[in-house]
């Protein structure tokens, strides 16, 4: 989406930040009738220190500058998790996906659903837990292997989380994406956590989603790793969750929505073997 004030513009990429397939642009003009500048895409007046008028505009510009500083905590998450995090000397728990494994849209990177469940496990275990977050944002399934699962072998983790796949549903390509998921599966270790694609709630979207959830969560189960059921406990929401459990794209987690993902994967990690 695009918001333009005073000649400003900030500019994003959500399949749901988009009014009739184009950006939103609010552009600043001038009044004949005397009232002052206004928007001219939406006809909303300013008052005569610039700001919009109404609880409407208000509501726009509010929205325009948390997208701007969701935007910008894309580059900030990334250097937190440039570097472990926590205590070493105990679990080691490593993190593949994309944008939500890098805490995207939550209030910060810690409060992700990869920095909650870090939490859970010290709570569980007793033990000191440090997190190596390999997850990259953007990431499809062809970049978790190209670029992250590599990395594994040299590690020798405790715990394994993979959550990616949303991104591939903006371009989906059904066949191209049941067989990365075969190969990312034949390269996991046992025990890995491997979340279906998030909830799209609508349009082809959705649909493309809930197939690929499902022959996601197939494949996993089939390869004997811990299926993650995080398409069907964000269904469960409802649609109420855009406005209580989405960031300012609607598109990432909030802080709500990260703890929901957290508890979807704690209680598939305390179901498996390897929990104890």
């Amino acid at each position: 989406v695009q918001v333009r004030v005073s000649e400003r513009t900030w500019g994003f990429n959500s399949p749901l930040a988009h009014v009739g397939g184009r950006p939103t642009t609010l552009r600043k003009t001038s009044d004949p009738r005397g009232s002052g500048p206004q928007f001219s895409s939406l006809g909303v007046g300013l008052n005569p220190i610039g700001w919009p008028a109404g609880p409407v505009a208000f509501a726009l510009l509010l929205w325009g500058f948390r997208l701007a500083r969701l935007h910008r905590s894309v580059s900030r998450y990334a250097k937190y998790w440039s570097v472990p995090r926590g205590e070493p000397d105990g679990l080691l728990y490593v993190a593949l996906g994309d944008s939500a494994a890098q805490g995207i849209g939550a209030s910060t990177p810690a409060r992700g659903y990869v920095g909650l469940l870090a939490d859970r496990l010290r709570s569980r275990t007793g033990q000191p837990v440090q997190v190596v977050n390999l997850s990259r944002s953007g990431a499809t399934l062809k970049d978790v292997l190209a670029g992250q699962v590599p990395q594994l072998a040299a590690l020798h983790p405790d715990v394994v989380s993979v959550a990616v796949g949303g991104n591939d549903m903006l371009h989906p390509a059904t066949g191209a994406f049941h067989d990365d998921v075969a190969e990312l599966l034949r390269q996991l270790p046992p025990g890995t956590l491997v979340a279906d694609v998030p909830y799209f709630m609508h349009g082809h979207w959705e649909r493309d989603a809930d197939l690929a959830a499902r022959d996601l969560a197939r494949q996993t189960r089939a390869a004997g790793l811990v299926a993650v059921p995080l398409h069907a406990a964000l269904q469960r929401l409802g649609w109420k969750a855009m406005a209580t459990h989405f960031a300012a794209d609607w598109f990432h987690p909030n802080d709500r929505g990260h703890r929901v993902w957290a508890d979807t994967f704690w209680a598939s990690y305390e179901g498996s073997p390897g929990s104890g």
